[in-house]
């Protein structure tokens, strides 16, 4: 990112900040090397500062956290007392405070083939067929020749069904009104998040236009899906 595209972040409220930096660190919590957001707290009291490690909206505290000596240093932080907050090791995930504004380019290695996405469907289809002791097609709806960001999302929304369906699976009225109603499951990437159930096929559109933002969480998805059977 240059100074000239840095200008065109918006001002964002601290909650909104908040919600995005728990995004980051969910993300980046399940990787071999995870690089957590650092940051700086300020109160009326002083600063605190260290990595990211967790937002609780329902009790409004921040986790901060630091690794001195191979030993843990935390802070917890209320949501009330802080007055500004200061952002560092980001590069990578700046779009995600740009409410659109400044376009994502997925990393050249995180950008699956159209044929890995078919295999990854496969596992999908065998992992669903256990869980819900029913086999469900599932169907990625595509161009032609879809573009890496595309393909890069299709990626995150086959993972976002396999969390979804497990969910379902593990209620027991939810996944007899699953089995008993789909047969065949479609998705594909749109500008709104939907779902949509006719004749057994259940179609699932999902809005990356904000990227990770814009798109149904996996209860609302799981709401939206029930809601249709």
């Amino acid at each position: 990112m240059d100074f000239k595209t840095m200008l065109q972040l918006p001002v964002l409220e601290i909650s909104q900040v908040l919600k995005t930096l728990q995004g980051i660190a969910d993300e980046e919590r399940n990787k071999e090397k995870p690089q957590m957001p650092n940051v700086s707290i300020g109160t009326s009291r002083g600063n605190v500062s260290g990595y990211f490690i967790n937002y609780d909206t329902e009790k409004s505290i921040v986790l901060l956290g630091n690794w001195y000596d191979h030993k843990p240093d935390l802070q917890y932080v209320e949501l009330h007392s802080i007055a500004s907050i200061s952002l560092g090791n980001i590069e990578n995930y700046l779009y995600q405070f740009s409410d659109g504004n400044i376009p994502f380019t997925p990393n050249a290695d995180d950008v699956p083939t159209v044929l890995q996405l078919k295999k990854e469907i496969r596992d999908i289809e065998q992992s669903v067929e256990k869980m819900l002791g029913k086999a469900i097609v599932i169907n990625y709806d595509y161009a032609e020749k879809p573009e890496d960001l595309e393909k890069y999302y299709a990626k995150k929304t086959i993972m976002l069904l396999q969390e979804t369906l497990a969910a379902i699976a593990a209620d027991d009225l939810a996944k007899e009104a699953f089995v008993n109603a789909v047969k065949e499951l479609s998705f594909h990437l749109g500008e709104e998040n939907t779902v949509n159930l006719q004749n057994n096929m259940l179609t699932v559109c999902l809005n990356f236009s904000k990227g990770l933002k814009s798109v149904a969480s996996k209860m609302v998805l799981q709401d939206r899906i029930e809601k249709c059977l």
